[in-house]
């Protein structure tokens, strides 16, 4: 598979947007450092030296399975880090060591009928040792004391993801809800026009959070942050 890697870039998924029409079998663009990466919605994502930033692109992807590929992503990442922290899943897209953002992942899609082109575009902090004020984060080498090999890495969650885009809807819910860090917990939740604080209590066969306060869709939420 073809691996573009670049030092520095606005961000690897609008790097991927670009040429993705210029080729033809799926490739992974990587980058040391991103200045402008963004998650859901265009929310900054802070991606210096040290972390692992890439977006891994898919053909032919089928279009009724766009929706739950970002809760499936997620899933393999957990998977991954999960061998060396105790990763969690904060609904819909954030992976979490003790409430704290280890990783995220960025799912875009260009349907083209039944079929779609798919942009899956995780950050990890791997070997990011500080960040800035504000920021309720935290990294693998900050967890574990240790370096991580980004390339190695790289591999293993490109095969987890693969491997996580082939199970069945039902089985991947029931493992975000094994993993959900949120679980009976109190959170708020943002959207264009409200901010409600709830308890969220699991996530149904449709991907949506079920709270004391309503039933929440991933396309309507903007933010969701623990209480």
């Amino acid at each position: 598979m073809l691996v573009i890697r670049l030092d520095k870039v606005t961000s690897t998924q609008d790097f991927a947007e670009a040429v993705y029409s210029l080729l033809y079998s799926e490739y992974v663009v990587v980058a040391e450092e991103q200045t402008k990466a963004r998650g859901r919605y265009g929310r900054e994502w802070y991606s210096p030296k040290g972390g692992l930033w890439f977006t891994y692109v898919k053909y032919n992807f089928p279009t009724d399975q766009v929706p739950m590929a970002t809760l499936k992503s997620s899933l393999a990442i957990r998977q991954v880090l999960g061998k060396y922290v105790d990763a969690r899943i904060r609904w819909p897209n954030d992976i979490v060591v003790n409430k704290k953002k280890i990783s995220g992942v960025l799912v875009e899609a260009i349907a083209q009928g039944e079929t779609s082109t798919i942009f899956i575009g995780p950050g990890v902090n791997t070997n990011v040792t500080a960040f800035p004020q504000g920021i309720s984060a935290t990294s693998l080498f900050l967890e574990t004391g240790k370096e991580f090999n980004n390339d190695e890495l790289l591999l293993e969650l490109v095969k987890s993801i693969d491997e996580y885009l082939k199970i069945g809807d039902k089985e991947a819910i029931e493992e975000v809800n094994r993993y959900l860090s949120i679980k009976n917990e109190k959170v708020k939740i943002y959207g264009k026009d409200f901010a409600k604080e709830c308890e969220a209590l699991f996530v149904d066969n449709y991907g949506r959070l079920i709270t004391d306060c309503g039933i929440f869709e991933v396309e309507d939420v903007l933010r969701l942050e623990s209480s």
